[in-house]
């Protein structure tokens, strides 16, 4: 508070794995993650808002698979902060992302194989988790 930081937690609506054996994709369909994500746009507009994570690389961090994803599919800038304490748009740990399981397919979109990504990238961390 000294420093002029705020603290809200979300973690029930934001929090890590999901309970009960869901993907990600199901804990983002819940409405309270919703809410969430609707509430960190709208009521943090004018102020700059930092998730916390222990990780160290984006692509190992739920928050950059559950979270940034959907705050960047909605629009909202998001830098990720790394280790050395450079940043990195989301935008190019997508491509990461791509790179490592999107596969090629040149018929298939762009969102058609960043999902398939992303769901790869999900069932490897709970492979690393479990």
């Amino acid at each position: 508070k000294e420093a002029g930081i705020d603290y809200v937690w979300q973690g029930e609506a934001l929090g890590g794995m999901p309970k009960g054996g869901g993907s990600y994709d199901d804990a983002a369909a819940r409405p309270a993650f919703k809410d969430a994500i609707g509430r960190l746009i709208t009521d943090n507009a004018d102020i700059q808002l930092c998730l916390m994570c222990a990780e160290k690389e984006p692509l190992d961090c739920h928050r950059t698979v559950l979270v940034s994803r959907r705050l960047a599919e909605r629009g909202a800038a998001v830098e990720h902060l790394l280790a050395d304490g450079t940043t990195r748009p989301h935008g190019e740990i997508e491509e990461a992302l791509l790179r490592k399981g999107g596969g090629d397919d040149l018929f298939e979109d762009r969102t058609a194989r960043l999902a398939r990504a992303y769901s790869a990238r999900e069932k490897a961390m709970k492979g690393k988790a479990g």
